[in-house]
């Protein structure tokens, strides 16, 4: 009989404690991270999808859109009572309004010239950012300087400090916005004709109470009269002065003047029609400013991107002033395209006969608007290169081709004077009753009629009121962005990772924003971020915005997929303080019984359910003798 070896009995259990000595090491170090992928058409549509698509051939991947789309939200300035309607064109109704000025009657400041938008602060022209927010310019009858508003679309200004943002919202849900409580008042509360409120805190002295109303400034000289108003290529605001024929370049941030007076007057060598009196811009996608003038002459500024506080002047910023007359009165003014498909003017002529296009390459006019014989004012370009425009002194809309023929002519659903004519996200086209103080809405597909709705009195707004022009002709641009749940408070992100495709030219910008509530998320600015470069920010909740901008070719970028990174957690870490405790398993204690989230620290044993075996396997990884909490001095 052979006898054992006792060396070689003891073997296997040396084996096994080497083994477990190795698995609880790799244990302590093993760490989770939460990761999303979006590349599926499904997956795109788990976010939110503006003026870009999915479409079939090109599915599983982002595109703009070839028929244009813009923001669901109409911003009208309403000139008789100095608010601004912010108005839901996707379900028909106004969803919050704001002071323009001091309001209403019997606040200190308050300028009464109720049903008289030729009066007072009388608020109208409007533009709109890439972002959605919103720019008013109050015109100012009086020997006072012009003030421009700048109102968030979301989010606000915490200025009082408790906790949620006091705005105007429709508390009743009738659809208007008119009741007791729905519109914050503003009062000049020292009464110096200003509206004060410093733009970081302290907040001490501020006069602003709507929360989303970002900032007030006053721009250019007293009796400007701020008759024209737009964006430019870099976001920055154009306001142009009626009665002293200048712009003024303004910051869409915080609103200081960036450069101006910009003179209207021709520079030396340039087509000179005379020197304007500005009531309508837009920018083209080259960075030209083209300016309406009621005596007929449209204005030309290029290189508006050149201009700054350094570059004050057309010579110094590297652009050249121009004008050209087109024998009739201009009123609105839309940015598209031809017949042959090439960029051009659109300008209301509320002289009467028809609407004219005005050709950037060869300097010349044309009247079109087959059988027209109205005076017109509001003038838009939809999504796919329609002009619509409708007589102003009593309503109604014809929608035309490029080459001027038209494709349905709608009669009015209210006998009343009109301004803005403007396409919808869906194509379909509103017109501003300012007699009537209403919008009405008109199918995009056929003029027929859908209905009239209630906004402030004497609504005048007739520019980008919806951002239509900017998001498709100034800096063609679409977004998406998603918002995902981690399962846990506090998780650290990384990274973003993505995969795209962008001609030169073109671009994709990727922004996030974190928070532990999802309702904190608008609160929170965007955070731009670079491909698969770390990032610090901690929340449960991460919100991610792909931007895709085309090219002046407009050729579009294309994301392909895009991933969101968490850094990667050490396990039983749960308070996230960089040791293993007491606490920590305390509370994997208490959590027990219930789902893991991937990536959360609680789920020590990876087997997704949160248990007693998870506390079991972070106890040997404490960091301290007896799980204690401190270091105990000897």
């Amino acid at each position: 009989m052979k006898t054992k070896n006792p060396a070689l009995c003891s073997q296997p259990d040396h084996l096994s404690q080497l083994a477990l000595a190795v698995s609880l090491a790799l244990l302590s170090l093993q760490a989770t991270a939460v990761t999303k992928t979006y590349t599926l058409d499904g997956e795109f549509d788990q976010g939110t999808l503006l003026n870009v698509n999915h479409n079939a051939p090109n599915s599983n991947q982002l595109q703009l859109n070839t028929i244009a789309s813009t923001f669901p939200i109409l911003w009208i300035a309403n000139g008789g009572e100095d608010t601004l309607t912010k108005f839901d064109s996707a379900n028909n109704k106004e969803i919050a309004r704001y002071r323009t000025w001091f309001g209403p009657a019997g606040q200190p400041g308050h300028v009464s010239h109720l049903g008289n938008p030729f009066a007072g602060p009388a608020p109208s022209r409007t533009a709109v950012d890439t972002n959605g927010n919103a720019y008013v310019a109050n015109r100012w009858f009086a020997n006072v300087p012009p003030v421009v508003v700048k109102i968030l679309t979301e989010g606000g200004i915490d200025r009082n400090g408790n906790g949620v943002i006091d705005t105007s919202s429709d508390l009743n849900n009738d659809g208007v916005i008119n009741d007791a409580g729905e519109i914050l008042n503003m009062a000049d509360t020292n009464g110096n004709g200003i509206i004060d409120c410093p733009q970081s805190a302290p907040f001490t002295g501020c006069e602003i109470q709507d929360e989303r109303i970002a900032w007030a400034v006053r721009v250019g000289p007293n009796n400007g009269l701020g008759r024209s108003m737009c964006i430019g290529t870099d976001g920055h605001l154009w306001v142009g002065m009626y009665n002293v024929g200048q712009y003024f370049k303004i910051s869409s941030v915080d609103g200081h003047t960036i450069a101006g007076p910009i003179s209207t007057t021709p520079t030396a060598g340039q087509p000179n029609a005379g020197g304007g009196s500005p009531y309508g811009c837009l920018v083209d996608g080259n960075g030209t400013l083209w300016g309406a003038n009621l005596s007929g002459i449209l204005t030309k500024i290029t290189n508006t991107q050149n201009y700054t506080a350094a570059n004050n002047t057309p010579a110094l910023a590297g652009s050249v002033v121009a004008s050209f007359n087109s024998g009739v009165q201009n009123y609105g003014i839309a940015l598209g395209k031809d017949a042959l498909g090439n960029p051009a003017i659109f300008l209301g002529s509320i002289g009467g006969g028809r609407y004219h296009q005005f050709n950037p390459a060869t300097n010349a006019f044309s009247a079109l608007g087959q059988g027209s014989n109205f005076a017109s004012a509001g003038i838009g370009v939809d999504g796919s290169d329609k002009i619509v425009t409708g007589p102003y002194l009593s309503g109604g809309v014809t929608k035309y081709n490029p080459d001027g023929t038209i494709v349905w002519a709608a009669p009015t659903q209210l006998s009343s004077e009109t301004r803005g004519v403007i396409p919808d996200q869906d194509g379909n086209i509103w017109q501003v009753s300012r007699t009537g103080s209403r919008l009405m809405k008109y199918r995009g597909t056929d003029g027929a009629p859908l209905g009239t709705f209630e906004v402030g009195n004497h609504p005048y707004t007739y520019s980008d009121v919806n951002g239509i022009t900017n998001l498709n002709v100034t800096n063609p641009t679409g977004t998406w962005d998603a918002i995902f749940d981690s399962g846990a408070a506090g998780t650290p992100w990384g990274t973003v990772n993505w995969n795209d495709q962008v001609p030169t030219g073109a671009g994709v910008e990727v922004l996030v924003r974190v928070a532990d509530v999802q309702g904190n998320l608008a609160l929170q600015p965007y955070v731009p971020v670079s491909k698969n470069t770390a990032f610090s920010a901690t929340g449960r909740f991460i919100q991610v915005q792909a931007k895709l901008t085309a090219n002046q070719q407009e050729q579009s970028p294309i994301l392909f997929d895009l991933t969101l990174n968490s850094v990667a957690q050490a396990i039983c870490d749960v308070d996230l303080d960089g040791d293993i405790d007491k606490v920590d398993l305390s509370l994997i204690s208490k959590a027990r019984g219930q789902a893991a989230q991937p990536g959360d620290p609680r789920d020590a044993n990876l087997d997704g359910l949160i248990s007693p075996a998870d506390v079991k396997v972070c106890t040997p990884k404490c960091t301290r003798p007896n799980c204690a909490t401190t270091t105990t001095a000897p």
